[in-house]
């Protein structure tokens, strides 16, 4: 049996507008970003999920509950499935951070792995949530299902489903924005990957 796995990013909030790392910060949707969880909960509705877990921030959980409410289930919150923890990072701009982190602000955003202080890497993060995704699909019946999470460690866990091993090849999926893959039980395939409400 090939099982459906919807990945979706949480909509919109402050700290995306303003380009802040938003990390484990609990930061909620804002106008924009609820707007655009119900238009994309309208288009993963007639997919059908029988499963929907969502990271338990605030951000993620209220997008994940705009496609329960519209399918009349719930969602099971996974604290496995936060976002990377960039420490001391957090609720900062590139900017901010590059005037007290610059070498290694720039390994990151030239896809390196550091650790920013009180935080954790991208491949620790992106281990985590790929592992969190698979023990999830393989525990559960349903055939279709939906993870409802964030931006970063989503690509990175799609890089290593995919045998990517977290290159960045995959773009970070804009707010709202979800993929596909097929699972068959020992192999994950893309089926699309970056599609978003307007």
């Amino acid at each position: 049996m090939t099982k459906t796995v919807i990945v979706w990013r949480h909509g919109q909030t402050d700290f995306n507008l303003q380009r802040r790392f938003q990390g484990q910060s609990d930061i909620p949707l804002n106008a924009v970003g609820l707007d655009q969880a119900e238009r994309a909960a309208a288009v993963l509705a007639a997919r059908s999920p029988e499963l929907i877990v969502s990271s338990d921030l605030l951000r993620a959980a209220v997008t994940a509950d705009t496609l329960a409410d519209r399918l009349g289930t719930s969602v099971a919150r996974d604290p496995r499935l936060r976002e990377m923890a960039f420490g001391e990072w957090e609720g900062l701009t590139r900017e901010e951070i590059a005037a007290v982190w610059p070498e290694e602000l720039h390994k990151w955003v030239s896809g390196g792995d550091p650790k920013p202080p009180g935080g954790e890497t991208r491949s620790e993060s992106s281990l985590r949530v790929a592992r969190a995704i698979t023990d999830i699909v393989t525990t559960s019946d349903a055939e279709s299902i939906a993870i409802v999470a964030h931006g970063a460690v989503l690509r990175g866990a799609a890089e290593i489903l995919l045998d990517m091993n977290g290159s960045g090849r995959l773009a970070v999926l804009a707010n709202c924005g979800h993929g596909e893959f097929g699972f068959t039980g020992d192999t994950w395939v893309l089926r699309n990957w970056g599609e978003a409400p307007d």
